[in-house]
């Protein structure tokens, strides 16, 4: 393995556990982000079109992690409508 893929995967890892880690705090708090519906909503709207765009443009990496900051949107969104 060289050392660019080790970095890769690597890093990779690291971002899995801070995203499976900041799931994991907003469904324990039951908050989402602090920051109003509305522009959450335009937010994941724009990382929405920005993963298409990645995706379309074969840069899958940034597409998956535009797409994962979708999902943490989303999560958000759903915690603060909850409540």
């Amino acid at each position: 393995m060289n050392i660019s893929k080790f970095f890769s995967v690597f890093f990779l890892v690291i971002y899995a556990a801070v995203f499976i880690n900041i799931i994991y705090n907003i469904l324990q708090t039951k908050t989402g982000f602090g920051f109003p519906v509305w522009s959450q909503i335009v937010l994941g709207l724009c990382f929405i079109v920005m993963a298409i765009f990645n995706f379309k443009q074969s840069r899958y990496v940034f597409g998956s992690i535009f797409a994962s900051a979708v999902i943490l949107i989303t999560v958000s969104v759903a915690m603060v409508s909850c409540n």
